[in-house]
């Protein structure tokens, strides 16, 4: 995904929202694009995305930090990208990020606020191939909620719009720091009716801190390419002959492997993450597979620190790293 970064001219939308009216313009804000949103996602014959509260304060937090920091794009001054913060931040569920941001010589009043929302989602929707990582956001066909986050203050204004797809109901606490001797087991049952394909791990250097430049200046993210694959666990079968005596199949995949991970008859499963590539940080995928649809999509973004010793994974929580 990129970032739009818009400077505008005095457009006569001066003098600033009064601050006790400022949460209720939030409300109404998220709402109005809510709306726009899917007023885009019917005309592509998609079905509408949810408002989701919880999406949309990490959302609000993010902006806050982007206004006080300086920065626009999608990483904040500690190097966290989307997919981390919105984990961090007790989101579990696979998301993918817009972000817009504006910035003029004076304070913004509500009339302004809701022009330049809809210019941004305007000009997300007026993008082009290959250029066009805002729109093909907001049309994904497997997006089932979105949380839309915003802040403002004085001549700067931040959106964003966080999309979630929500498959599966985690039956275990997910931890977001761990040791590398530590068992981690993540547990889930899909919502629906889709199918669990596979669980990938991607691993990647703890992030570090970076200035707000830098931050700016990064127009993209995505998971890392390091990753490996762990399938579900195979049952054996005894088949009933002809002659009424029984043969014991064992199933395997194609590369020999017998699976990786339980899952159960209902969809359930369990999976103990491996920490095989020392410290860093692990992102846990869960791909499903929904009703007609070819391919498997990705339904969670589980990010964990993981330090070398339980004292420093025990800091690293400590101190909210």
């Amino acid at each position: 995904m990129k970032r739009l970064l818009f400077a505008i001219a005095a457009i006569a939308l001066a003098s600033p929202v009064a601050h006790s009216d400022i949460e209720e313009t939030r409300t109404t804000l998220r709402q109005h694009l809510l709306r726009l949103i899917n007023r885009d996602r019917q005309i592509y014959r998609l079905p509408p995305v949810q408002l989701d509260l919880e999406a949309s304060a990490i959302g609000d937090d993010y902006c806050r930090a982007q206004v006080r920091n300086r920065t626009t794009g999608h990483y904040t001054i500690d190097g966290l990208s989307p997919y981390m913060r919105y984990s961090f931040a007790g989101g579990n569920d696979a998301v993918s990020e817009n972000a817009a941001a504006w910035s003029a010589t004076y304070a913004f009043n509500e009339r302004a606020l809701y022009e330049m929302a809809r210019r941004s989602e305007d000009a997300m929707m007026a993008e082009a191939p290959p250029n066009d990582g805002h729109k093909r956001t907001i049309l994904d066909p497997h997006a089932t909620h979105v949380g839309i986050g915003m802040a403002w203050e004085r001549g700067e204004f931040r959106i964003v719009q966080e999309f979630v797809r929500r498959y599966i109901e985690w039956t275990r606490v997910l931890p977001r720091s761990a040791s590398i001797g530590q068992p981690v087991i993540i547990a889930g049952r899909p919502i629906g009716n889709v199918a669990i394909e596979a669980i990938t791990v991607h691993h990647e250097p703890l992030p570090q801190a970076i200035s707000a430049h830098v931050a700016s200046a990064i127009s993209k993210y995505s998971l890392p390419e390091k990753r490996k694959e762990y399938l579900p666990r195979l049952r054996s079968e005894y088949n009933k002959r002809a002659d009424g005596t029984f043969e014991y199949v064992r199933r395997e995949y194609s590369d020999g492997r017998r699976g990786d991970f339980y899952l159960g008859k209902d969809g359930d499963f369990s999976f103990t993450v491996p920490f095989n590539d020392g410290p860093g940080l692990y992102t846990i995928v869960v791909w499903v597979r929904r009703p007609g649809v070819p391919m498997a999509v990705s339904a969670s973004n589980v990010s964990i620190r993981v330090e070398e010793t339980l004292q420093d994974a025990s800091r690293a929580a400590a101190a909210g790293r």
